[in-house]
Formats: C-alpha cells, structure tokens, sequence
C-alpha cells in the first residue's frame, strides 16, 4: 500500500513531519483515500486543486457546522455526518465528518481524533484489495466501508452504555436507590444525545442515496441498503435502550418512594405514640394542688405503668390495622 502524507504541501514538505501531519493519503490501486483532520483554509484549496473538485465544495469545510448539509457537483457529492460521543462530558459536541466522494477517491474531513478512522486505517489495504479482486472498486465502496466502520463504532457505544445500564440495575436490587438516581440520570442523558444526533442521520442517508444515482448510477446507490439497515438496527437498539433505562427509573423510583413512605410510617408511628404520653406526663407536672395520684405511695410506678399500658395498646391498635 502506498502512503503519501501531505502537512503544508506547498511548501514542500512531505514525509519529513510524518507523524505531526494533519493530512494523510492512502492508495491502493486505482483508489485513493484522503483524511484530514483540522485542515486549514489552505490545505482545504490544495485538497481542491489536487483532485480537481469543485470550487462549490468548499463551503463549510474549515470549521465544525451544527447544520449538516449535502451537496452535489457533477461527478462528485459531499456529504457530512454527525456522529454521537457517549464517555465525554461535552455530549452536545458530536464528532463531525465530511465525504467527499469522486470515481477513485474518498476525502475525508474531520476536526477531531475518531477510533472508527483510526481502525479504518489499518484495515484500509484489505478493504481496497477486496474490491479490486471483484472488479468493481470505486470510491463509493470506500464510502460504504468507512461509514460501515463509524457504525460499527456507535454499537460498541451502546456495549458500553448498556454496560453501565446493567451495573446501576444491580445497585437498584441492593440497596443503593439514592445513588442509582445520579447514575440512571447521568445514562438517559447520553442516551438522549446519542438518539438526537443519530436521528438525522436517515436524511443524510437519504441525501446519500440521491446523490449516489445522480453521480452514478443506481447499481451503485444499492450498496447503501446495508448501511440503512445497519443504521436502522441501530437506532433500534438505542430505542430499546432508552426505554429499558426509562423502566429502571421507574422501578428505581418505585421503590425510593417505598422505602421513605416506610420511613414516614415509622415517624408517624412514634410521633403518635409519644404525643399522648407527652401530654400524659405534662398534666402531671402541673403546679396544682389537687393533682391526682401525686403524693400517694407508689405514684411514680404507677404513672409509669399507665404509661406503659397505653404504649402498648398503641401498638397493639397499628398491628391490628396492619400498619406495623
């Protein structure tokens, strides 16, 4: 496989800055591969000029864009693709990617690190030469290979959401409810971003799809129904997901308002039971001179035991009623 990297080409430097270039081409055969990540104005204008796409091709380009948008010029279209995070805390900053795709080539534009490219990388050769044996190697194929990748990425998300899922269901059936509501909260949260970035992506595919027949041909826009059927099992599985974390909040929940209605029912019980033997014991210290029982022999014992029979009739009354 050959492997050119281009940082500031137009100054002539290549392969001497290999490891801090921004910019790298992979060929293989008749098909190229361009990735860069965080291009500049400039190095945006050579990509251009190099594989002779259109001027129309440079917009948005520089600089992530919340929009998404869809283009295409002659034999060649440029689509973008928001791509969830789940383990940052910057979830509303998805991972963006631009493709440009022409006959031989795929362009890749991106402004962060990605592991789906990065595994792309390495397995790009076997990816080309699979095509090339079948007689049908195009720029396209690579399109469907990459975004394959990026999908396949998004489910080892859902493995690693699902993961924390399955370890607050175990801290909600042990005890831990007050703790498992943070967890629940903090998991929803990143399977809301997932589900929202994740949802425009059917308009993209779609956007693919039309632009695929109108630059090629419609045999070629059919290698797009795996990826659409990928993509719709995925968000399937993010649905099922979300819906599985919205029951253990429930559940969750359930059982947090059990335990402190149990809690208040304890309170309440005592609250009841020593409210009367208060007033009891106040009438008994008042400053009277014809205080019952007072003064007699025993008076202590048997205030004590009047105390103690009503104490009991207390709880004897909650168990009748169940309440204890």
């Amino acid at each position: 496989m050959d492997r050119v990297v281009y940082t500031k080409s137009r100054r002539g430097v290549l392969s001497a800055i290999l490891e801090t270039s921004m910019i790298e081409t992979y060929k293989q055969g008749s098909l190229t591969w361009v990735d860069a990540r965080e291009p500049s104005n400039e190095e945006i204008r050579e990509i251009i000029d190099t594989y002779d796409l259109s001027p129309a091709l440079l917009t948005n380009l520089s600089s992530p864009h919340s929009h998404l948008n869809s283009l295409c010029v002659g034999k060649t279209f440029k689509v973008t693709f928001h791509f969830p995070v789940v383990k940052r805390k910057d979830m509303d900053r998805p991972h963006e990617v631009t493709f440009i795709v022409t006959k031989d080539t795929l362009i890749t534009l991106r402004y962060e690190t990605m592991e789906a490219i990065h595994r792309f990388k390495k397995e790009f050769e076997v990816i080309a030469t699979l095509y090339k044996t079948t007689k049908r190697a195009h720029g396209v194929h690579l399109f469907y290979a990459l975004l394959n990748e990026c999908y396949d990425s998004l489910n080892a998300k859902l493995d690693y959401l699902h993961s924390k899922h399955e370890h607050i269901e175990q801290e909600v059936f042990t005890g831990n409810e007050k703790e498992a509501v943070f967890n629940i909260s903090d998991v929803n949260r990143r399977l809301i971003s997932f589900r929202q970035t994740l949802k425009v992506h059917d308009s993209m595919l779609s956007a693919s799809r039309r632009h695929i027949n109108e630059c090629f041909s419609e045999e070629h826009a059919q290698g797009l129904d795996d990826i659409e059927s990928q993509y719709r099992l995925l968000n399937k599985r993010a649905q099922t997901l979300s819906e599985s974390v919205e029951a253990l909040h429930n559940t969750n929940f359930a059982l947090l308002t059990a335990k402190q209605n149990e809690t208040m029912k304890i309170f309440t019980i005592m609250a009841f039971v020593t409210f009367p033997l208060t007033l009891f014991t106040s009438l008994f210290g008042m400053n009277t001179q014809t205080t019952p029982i007072i003064g007699q022999e025993g008076d202590f014992w048997f205030i004590v035991a009047i105390m103690i029979t009503i104490t009991i009739g207390f709880f004897a009354y909650f168990k009748h009623k169940r309440w204890i």
